[in-house]
């Protein structure tokens, strides 16, 4: 099984395919991304809060992580995506995935499935291994189901 990255931003949990994740970053003050970029050895990146397009939050937080990102098996430049917290590195069982509920969004093309485990208490949405290349450059965000609206299609499903 897949191993994955287990992240948070504001309060949506995510789990990142870890083969594609280069480096997390403790963001001090003083090094903290500023204008949608981010030098990271020797490169500029661009940096996005991660918060922000997920629709979590209306404007860019300051954020204590970030994760630098390929966001699929090219030789592109990583993401620099800012986020709250790095919760540890993951392996779902097969029958801790579940489809994502409701009818297609532009959520769907993002994520694979929700990861639920109830030993843990934890729910994280996995990201799609690869991802379209406008993924975050497009400037396109995606509202995400509440934990209220998650949490009662899972107990539906």
């Amino acid at each position: 099984m897949a191993q994955f990255l287990h992240i948070r931003v504001e309060d949506l949990d995510l789990l990142l395919p870890a083969l594609q994740v280069h480096e997390v970053i403790s963001l001090e003050s003083d090094a903290r991304p500023s204008d949608a970029h981010a030098l990271w050895r020797d490169q500029v990146l661009a940096s996005w809060d991660l918060g922000q397009v997920l629709q979590r939050c209306s404007a860019p937080q300051s954020r204590a992580y970030g994760v630098v990102y390929s966001l699929n098996e090219t030789d592109a430049l990583p993401v620099l995506m800012l986020i709250d917290e790095v919760l540890g590195l993951r392996k779902p069982k097969a029958d801790q995935l579940h489809r994502l509920p409701g009818a297609k969004t532009v959520a769907h093309q993002w994520f694979d499935a929700l990861w639920v485990d109830s030993a843990l208490g934890f729910k994280a949405y996995c990201v799609r291994n690869t991802l379209q290349s406008g993924y975050l450059l497009a400037q396109e965000s995606a509202a995400l189901d509440t934990p209220a609206e998650v949490t009662a299609t899972r107990k539906s499903a």
